[in-house]
């Protein structure tokens, strides 16, 4: 029975040291990629370890078929072929019932386009069947330094493909692995064993060495400071992503679900200019709106209502902040309505469009499929343009894209103070507007569709997907006190700044909800304040809706704006009774700050001194691990003497001292010897040939070990001091140098 659980356990640490590294690889590569597309922790560490049990499986498979050296590559073709048909299904099932492509889903992060089980199990089992038969070929059966390497660029590639960066201590684990395989797995394969005249002694200390060389050098890569030119794959990559299936940078197309909250990047690459015949501090341009808060994210209406409007192929109404004005304008001066507030004195502080003010774009390396656009942009006199009822402008056909980038002009009406005040001084509540618009509709001043279109606004804007009590009753707290849907906004607004909220762009939080934002952290970035913002109008069924664009205020020595890939903003705008459409911004200023204020110049010291202190503090730990083990033979032949000190008897020291003796042996000498099955005189024999002189020892052992003789301290203290003198030959320091000695006699 003793000899069955030997055998085993021989087994079982021969298959470790054959396969362990191997599959270790492999899981840390696949636990890399499986966290650049799943969403969820949870789903990444189940994923990692079943891909453990796939690859331990075909290890198995490959094994068993390897002694078969004919039908071994047909059973391999065969197990290849199974999986490429079952990868081709799955990607074809998964394009026809998702209608993504698997390239899209590929490159573009599944917080934009979704995600789609299909894909994930051909990730798991077509990519992971590749790399496991890499590793397999390269590590087991014969050993290829470059065949291993080009698993570890497999992470590299993708991840600069989708424009994300791995953690240092990723890269790190994953080099520190392929290091303890460059020196260990060429000993263990197939093909280093038949060449070895050596077998391998995988002791304690040469896996305390491996592991202190891998890790030692996997220490000074996290120490060494990154270099500080990026490449182009990084300069893709902003605040918000982009779909990579269609040109030349980011921000260039519209997604279905809005950009994730947080661990974005920017690179302050300028994307276009803007000159303005409007001399504003600040110009929101839309990109993309939103409808619905659906999974911690905002999502559009369904395709038909995207494109075609929400009634009709009409959007004066629906997304035209001028539109309303020039109507409520119109009925005021019929005089009909002035008994519900509405006269023509409240329409002299809004400009309509003339030939100013203007604006130009220009940017020849941005070439967008849709406009940046302010909410009143009028962009009608544009043939190459159009507007979707949802509010954005697009290039008809890839007008940009044909013509070498952003170039356009065209009028609009700024949003300056001059505007805001007249929506300010708007008397009119919800009830009040639809009281105006019933009766303009019964005296033909409207049309049904009109009516409809802008009554129903509230309807689709007031959904309350997303809003909870909590945030209800802090909505309401905030506004209690005001009296017009334009002050509960311009409160809103004004409650993130007083109540101690933080800008921090490379904060990421334990919880990503938005209540956690909200109530507990404080701290996020301009897509967590206008979420906050656009949720808590809701709750006090206020219409609004999430917008992510840019906004536009660093000038240049020209005077002309300069719009930056971290210009990319999120903003709220909500639609105020009598006004249409109102652009708001919660997010605290100081996301405006520039690189040379002095907080954030203060911010990024201390940051960098804290990333900078946390790898010294590694480094040093090594360094100390390191110390500590190249003097490990010293150290406890230090605390060993210390221990002999606290015995009193002279025979408990001499047989703890021959015990000693057999220890060094052991751990200096090939498993083969079988020290504690020799006698003392073998002992003697065997510490002679290393140039140790311990006959003292063994003679006093020998009496009281068998005679049981009581030796004086002065025996001992004699054998004691001659094993003070050859405890390093014992432990076999001085071999190199003895058999230089012996080669220089012969």
């Amino acid at each position: 029975m003793t000899d069955n659980k030997s055998k085993m356990l021989k087994r079982l640490l021969s298959l470790t040291e054959r396969y362990f590294l191997p599959l270790l690889l492999g899981a840390v590569v696949m636990n890399l990629i499986f966290d650049t597309y799943f969403s969820y922790r949870l789903f990444v560490r189940l994923a990692t370890m079943g891909f453990v049990c796939y690859e331990s499986a075909l290890f198995w498979v490959f094994e068993k078929i390897k002694k078969k050296k004919i039908v071994r590559f047909f059973i391999y073709m065969g197990i290849s072929l199974v999986v490429l048909v079952a990868t081709m299904y799955l990607i074809g099932t998964g394009w026809m019932e998702t209608g993504v492509s698997f390239m899209e889903w590929f490159y573009v992060d599944a917080s934009e386009i979704g995600s789609v089980f299909l894909y994930d199990i051909v990730l798991f089992m077509g990519l992971g069947y590749f790399i496991i038969s890499i590793l397999y070929y390269f590590t087991v059966y014969r050993f290829r330094i470059f065949g291993v390497l080009l698993v570890t660029v497999f992470p590299f590639v993708i991840y600069g493909k989708r424009s994300e960066n791995m953690s240092t201590l990723s890269v790190t684990i994953m080099m520190t692995v392929f290091l303890a395989m460059m020196v260990h797995q060429s000993l263990v394969n197939d093909e280093g064993q038949q060449n070895s005249k050596r077998n391998l002694i995988a002791n304690r200390s040469y896996v305390i060495g491996v592991a202190l060389f891998v890790t030692f050098v996997g220490a000074v890569t996290m120490v060494l400071p990154k270099p500080e030119h990026k490449s182009q794959l990084e300069t893709g990559e902003g605040i918000f992503r982009y779909n990579i299936t269609t040109s030349k940078t980011a921000f260039d197309d519209l997604n279905d679900v809005s950009s994730p909250r947080f661990g974005a990047d920017s690179t302050g690459e300028v994307l276009f200019r803007v000159s303005s015949s409007e001399d504003v501090d600040i110009i929101y341009m839309r990109r993309q709106s939103f409808d619905y808060f659906r999974n911690e994210q905002w999502v559009l209406r369904d395709e038909f209502e995207k494109w075609y409007g929400v009634d009709d192929y009409t959007d004066s109404e629906v997304n035209s902040p001028l539109a309303v004005y020039r109507l409520m304008k119109t009925l005021a001066e019929t005089h009909r309505y002035e008994h519900l507030g509405l006269t023509e004195d409240l329409f002299g502080k809004y400009r309509e469009y003339s030939t100013k003010p203007w604006l130009n774009l220009s940017g020849p390396e941005y070439g967008p499929t849709y406009i940046p656009a302010p909410l009143m942009a009028s962009v009608e006199q544009l043939s190459y343009c159009y507007r979707t009822p949802h509010g954005e402008v697009y290039y008809e056909n890839g007008f940009s894209s044909r013509y070498g980038g952003l170039g356009v002009s065209y009028a609009y009406v700024a949003e300056s103070a001059r505007e805001y005040a007249h929506v300010r001084d708007l008397p009119f509540t919800w009830a009040g507007f639809e009281r105006i618009m019933n009766e303009a509709m019964n005296n033909n001043d409207v049309t049904p569709e009109q009516y409809s279109n802008i009554l129903r606004i509230r309807e689709l804007y007031t959904e309350k997907g997303g809003v909870s009590e909590r945030i209800d009753e802090l909505a309401h707290e905030i506004t209690k006190d005001c009296r017009t849907d334009y002050e509960k906004c311009t409160a809103l607004v004004d409650y993130f700044e007083k109540s101690g909220y933080i800008y921090d762009i490379d904060y990421i939080p334990d919880d990503e909800s938005i209540e956690y934002f909200l109530f507990e952290s404080k701290t996020g970035v301009c897509s967590s304040y206008a979420t906050a913002m656009a949720l808590m109008a809701r709750a006090l069924d206020i219409p609004a809706r999430y917008v992510e664009g840019f906004s536009v205020y660093e000038r240049d020595e020209d005077g002309m704006y300069v719009v930056r890939d971290s210009h990319a903003h999120a903003f709220v705008e909500a639609y105020i009774p009598g006004a249409g459409w109102v652009t708001f911004d919660p997010t605290v200023p100081a996301y405006m700050d520039t690189a040379e204020n002095n907080n954030g110049n203060i911010t990024q010291a201390v940051r960098t001194f804290v990333d900078y202190l946390s790898r010294i503090i590694l480094f040093l730990g090594v360094v100390f691990v390191l110390v500590f083990v190249i003097f490990l033979d010293r150290i406890i032949e230090f605390f060993f003497r210390v221990k002999m000190k606290f015995i009193k008897s002279p025979d408990r020291k001499t047989l703890a001292l021959y015990s000693r003796i057999l220890r060094l042996l052991e751990t200096s000498s090939d498993k083969s010897a079988h020290i504690r099955g020799m006698t003392p005189q073998e002992i003697l024999v065997l510490s002679k040939t290393r140039g140790a002189e311990i006959t003292r020892e063994t003679e006093l052992f020998e009496k009281v070990c068998f005679g049981g003789y009581k030796p004086a301290a002065v025996e001992f203290e004699a054998a004691y001091s001659c094993y003070k003198q050859s405890w390093k030959a014992l432990a076999g320091k001085n071999k190199k140098r003895r058999d230089k000695k012996v080669q220089s006699a012969g």
